[in-house]
């Protein structure tokens, strides 16, 4: 029978050196910023397409009210946060 593993403590500064930093440049922030701005793009779009093609589903109008109440504040937001200082 095989013995099982001791299992034992471990110590959080052994595993994560104090000096080791993460961080992004900032074509890396920029990068994401537009990655998930386009996302939310592209499906933000795709309900307005939908909604415009059929104004009479039930789902499609409940989407579109979340999109304009919540996906649309959303945006605004990260790109306040993104690029905070534009009149430089």
């Amino acid at each position: 029978m095989a013995e099982k593993p001791q299992s034992r403590d471990v110590d959080i500064n052994d595993a994560f050196r104090s000096d080791s930093q993460v961080g992004l440049d900032e074509s890396d922030r920029l990068k994401l910023a537009r990655q998930v701005l386009m996302g939310m793009a592209a499906i933000c779009i795709g309900v307005f397409v939908g909604y415009a093609s059929y104004p009479d589903n039930k789902a499609l109008v409940d989407i579109f009210e979340l999109i304009k109440i919540g996906a649309l504040p959303l945006i605004t937001l990260i790109v306040s946060f993104y690029f905070p200082n534009s009149a430089k």
